[in-house]
């Protein structure tokens, strides 16, 4: 490994989300604080709410296709 390339590491940085989570993390190459717009507690990526309106979206259209072909059918 090549001296004078590679960034310092810096321990026990403060990272704060916007939600008001924070956290101390280990490996920063950065000073902190650190403040970031989203975190695992507060991105719906995360917590799971996105799929749920996705899996919403296509299960209403999956039941408003099956009601179209029961009015064809009677």
């Amino acid at each position: 490994m090549r001296k004078g390339i590679h960034p310092d590491y810096k321990k026990n940085v403060e990272v704060s989300c916007i939600c008001g989570e924070s956290h101390t993390m280990n490996g920063a190459t950065v000073e902190g604080p650190i403040k970031v717009e989203s975190c695992p507690k507060c991105n719906v990526r995360y917590t799971g709410e996105i799929n749920n309106k996705i899996v919403k979206g296509r299960r209403q259209k999956y039941l408003d296709k099956l009601a179209k072909m029961e009015k064809l059918n009677s």
